[in-house]
């Protein structure tokens, strides 16, 4: 099967989703388009190179991710485009393997000549990715909910060519803090897997657990793809816990959480997850979630007058059954960014892109406006804090909003400001 062949979402194959994005830039062009669009469409197309988790681990994740992105494209080039020239997506699958991240962006960049890159979907991805946009010169969107910006991590942080679009933790996290320990207690028990973003996500919560009056009673990170949780559920039931901090990740998520459920433990500790949105909690189904708490930037159940017709648009594209989450969102918001980008400089080009993008602001987001800091390339965003509702049925009634804060800005990265390297 070649890589046009593999199927992508819903049975469509690159092959087919190319064939249908020019279709509907053919339509455009046929019967909505004003004279001088149906000219400039003539134009060589901008082209994207948009790395996705489409096979392996995080294939669950793949499907908004990509989705949220193609959404938009579609918005933008049935508008018109962008300086008159149509945005065309060439996909890479990153198989969930940062390896294959470096050897997608090099072919993307290297043999399809894209103008830039988006996707990437771990923060071990993303920091793959990194060596090869600073070297090619080169902006990569990344959209995942991270561990914010520590200059030991660069190039995959700290990075002029690298924006931020999802939450960090002073954002999804600390706004939820007093809450969470005046109603459960002050003790926390931190379990994640085994790699960057949950280490770097307990430290900067720590740093808050700490000013607040609370404590860490024990701390555990977890190889990837581990069955069997025993020993932890034993560790925590010893702990004194109050709250478990769960940072777990992919298939480690569902094991644990049906372990941690079948024990009996969901009736003597608080679960408080920092990774499981409608996605992984309707993998996990009602009667393992119920619960639990949830904090993230964006949900399908909120309010926001944008969101209503955000997911209208989004099922009559993929599917009235089609999730979306954070990642998807943020993918959406960070093509129109970038399209915006490009129609203020006048230019595709890094250093033009790169200009447009710092200090750019989104009204159209489906959480509500979001702005793109100029310093550090993080993104300020709403935050919301959920629980799951006992006998859910489907994302409607899935989740309970506890708390919500608008535009909560994240603390500054800790990189040399302004990003310049």
């Amino acid at each position: 099967m070649s890589e046009l062949e593999k199927p992508i979402e819903h049975g469509i194959t690159r092959r087919t989703a190319l064939k249908g994005m020019i279709a509907s830039g053919v339509a455009a062009m046929s019967f909505g388009a004003p004279a001088f669009i149906r000219h400039a469409f003539a134009e060589a197309p901008i082209k994207v190179g948009l790395i996705s988790p489409l096979t392996g681990a995080w294939t669950v994740y793949g499907k908004a991710h990509s989705a949220g992105f193609l959404l938009a494209v579609d918005e933008i080039n049935a508008a018109g485009g962008v300086l008159g020239r149509k945005i065309e997506v060439i996909i890479g699958d990153s198989k969930t393997e940062p390896r294959i991240v470096v050897e997608q962006a090099n072919r993307l960049i290297r043999q399809e000549k894209v103008d830039f890159l988006a996707g990437t979907f771990s923060s071990a991805e993303r920091n793959a990715a990194g060596p090869v946009v600073k070297a090619s010169n080169k902006i990569l969107l990344y959209p995942t909910f991270y561990e914010g910006q520590e200059k030991e991590y660069y190039p995959g942080v700290c990075n002029k060519n690298i924006f931020m679009f999802g939450p960090e933790p002073t954002q999804q996290v600390w706004p939820h803090m007093e809450y969470m320990m005046n109603k459960f207690g002050k003790k926390f028990f931190m379990i994640g897997s085994d790699y960057a973003w949950p280490r770097v996500t307990n430290q900067v919560t720590k740093k808050k657990l700490l000013e607040l009056g609370g404590e860490v009673v024990d701390e555990v990170y977890i190889p990837f793809n581990t069955p069997q949780y025993e020993s932890v559920l034993r560790q925590i039931r010893g702990s004194g816990a109050n709250i478990i901090f769960h940072t777990l990740t992919g298939s480690d998520t569902v094991n644990f959480r049906r372990q941690f459920h079948a024990a009996g433990m969901h009736k003597d500790f608080i679960l408080w997850t920092v990774d499981d949105e409608e996605v992984v909690t309707s993998g996990l189904g009602p009667e393992v979630s119920a619960g639990t708490y949830v904090s993230f930037d964006y949900f399908m159940t909120i309010k926001h007058p944008n969101n209503g017709p955000f997911l209208e648009r989004f099922r009559a594209k993929f599917g009235q059954d089609a999730l979306m989450n954070t990642v998807g969102v943020a993918m959406y918001n960070a093509a129109h960014m970038v399209a915006k980008a490009i129609a203020q400089e006048k230019s595709v080009d890094t250093d033009a892109i790169r200009k447009g993008l710092r200090g750019m602001t989104f009204d159209g987001a489906p959480q509500g406006p979001v702005k793109m800091r100029a310093d550090d390339h993080q993104l300020v965003v709403p935050s919301y804090l959920m629980r799951v509702r006992e006998g859910w049925t489907g994302v409607g009634d899935m989740f309970e909003e506890i708390q919500s804060f608008q535009a909560v800005e994240p603390v500054p990265a800790r990189c040399d400001l302004p990003l310049s390297q």
